[in-house]
């Protein structure tokens, strides 16, 4: 599946509307003042992404052609054909291993979702997802640069013994299995070769609770 940020699906937006009324694609001129952009750097530069992410072709050095790729208009088709579904924000990095600083995306991306009559969890809406980093809940199946779907979380009196959670310690975050015992919070990773991390309980925020994974989203954005 092809996941585009919003400045990205925008563009993409603009130009399909741009066709569909004129027959032709635009030029980088027409996108910048449509778009209002005050220079043409920023259009060629969302060009360029939604080039690499299979989105569309274009011709080099030739004006007017910009074509939507196979791929993107399949997928365009199939949203269309199922209009029940659900748009998740990505919204950073979460250590797998020990307690790091979060690490927010200057951008936020999108994973949509289809869903199905009966399939919408109450406050589904709220979830979030968060890309892995390290190895150390490789046992639980989350690898690195995995993606985590989570639910908010705010009162981690709530939270069962053995959930997967995206705990907040002061400024550092990780993602670990959650234990509680005797005022104490133990984070304790999936693979034998880290150790567990025990914390004062009233020290302890859970950003979220695991509810689903993705795998093989990351293609050409992610540097790691």
């Amino acid at each position: 599946m092809i996941v585009l940020t919003p400045k990205q699906q925008r563009l993409a937006d603009w130009i399909t509307a741009y066709i569909h009324e004129f027959s032709y694609s635009p030029l980088i001129r027409e996108m910048r003042i449509g778009l209002s952009y005050t220079s043409s750097a920023p259009i060629q530069s969302l060009l360029d992404k939604l080039e690499q992410k299979g989105v569309i072709i274009r011709v080099e050095k030739s004006a007017r052609t910009i074509r939507f790729t196979e791929q993107w208009l399949r997928q365009q088709q199939s949203n269309q054909a199922n209009p029940l579904s659900l748009r998740l924000p990505i919204v950073g990095t979460i250590a797998a291993h020990s307690l790091v600083e979060v690490v927010s995306d200057n951008e936020i991306e999108w994973l949509d979702f289809p869903l199905f009559p009966g399939s919408k969890a109450p406050g589904i809406e709220k979830w979030f997802v968060l890309r892995v980093w390290g190895d150390s809940m490789i046992d639980a199946l989350i690898d690195h640069n995995d993606f985590v779907i989570l639910k908010p979380e705010p009162n981690a009196d709530t939270v069962k013994n053995g959930a997967i959670v995206a705990a907040r310690v002061g400024t550092q975050t990780t993602l670990k299995y959650f234990y509680r015992k005797d005022g104490q919070v133990i984070l304790k990773p999936a693979n034998p070769n880290y150790s567990d991390t025990t914390v004062p309980a009233a020290a302890v925020e859970i950003q979220g609770v695991f509810m689903g994974l993705i795998r093989g989203f990351c293609k050409v954005d992610c540097e790691w």
